[in-house]
């Protein structure tokens, strides 16, 4: 059984009213408003949710994205997925990404690759927001510095992570939960902690298969 509120429902019925009912408007909800931000939306778009957005700069999502926002993910539940993108960013989120319950922060760039997925409560922002020199930051003038981001293709980022500017994570690469990330990661690699560090090499799926068969 599944409360909501002093209600009890069934988790079938549940399902199928988020299945049928409030994703489907929530995905219609969310291609109007971007729209109306004037972004770029892929065919295959589905949507769980509600999202947050203020695009004064320029939004490019993909074919088959899925956003999950909210309690459609109960990992980073409490906020819904954020994008802000400042005047003369970009951000580009490629076919087939999935992201669940994110904040984006986009000066510069951030390009999310193909195929690649990002958990829940994570955040990833490509600018240092304040000024470094406190005379600077206190009186709002001077220039803060940024740098861009990229993900993937086909990367994944654990739950909770934050990925700073001028940060590349590589193809295939694994960012565990909760990490820091601060510096570039290379393809094929296990990274995590706080800051985030190498751990282990991602096994290829024909290497996998290859051990496999020859067993």
């Amino acid at each position: 059984m599944v409360h909501i509120g002093k209600y009890k429902l069934p988790e079938f019925v549940l399902r199928l009213s988020e299945k049928f009912l409030l994703d489907p408007l929530a995905t219609w909800g969310t291609r109007m408003g971007l729209r109306l931000w004037g972004a770029e939306i892929g065919t295959g778009l589905k949507v769980s949710g509600r999202i947050r957005l203020r695009l004064q700069g320029d939004l490019r999502i993909g074919k088959h994205v899925r956003l999950r926002s909210g309690y459609s993910n109960y990992v980073g539940a409490s906020e819904p997925i954020a994008i802000w993108v400042c005047p003369g960013g970009h951000v580009r989120i490629g076919d087939g990404c999935g992201l669940s319950n994110l904040t984006i922060v986009c000066r510069e760039s951030i390009d999310i690759l193909e195929g690649t997925l990002i958990g829940g409560g994570c955040r990833i922002y490509d600018n240092d927001f304040h000024q470094l020199d406190p005379e600077a930051r206190l009186a709002n003038q001077g220039n803060v510095a940024s740098a861009p981001i990229c993900i993937g293709p086909r990367a994944f980022v654990g739950g909770h992570c934050i990925v700073l500017k001028g940060v590349k994570i590589g193809e295939g690469a694994v960012i565990g939960a909760g990490s820091l990330v601060t510096k570039s990661v290379p393809p094929w690699e296990v990274w995590a902690g706080v800051p985030a560090r190498y751990i282990k090499k991602v096994a290829k799926s024909e290497d996998v298969l290859t051990d496999l068969k020859t067993a």
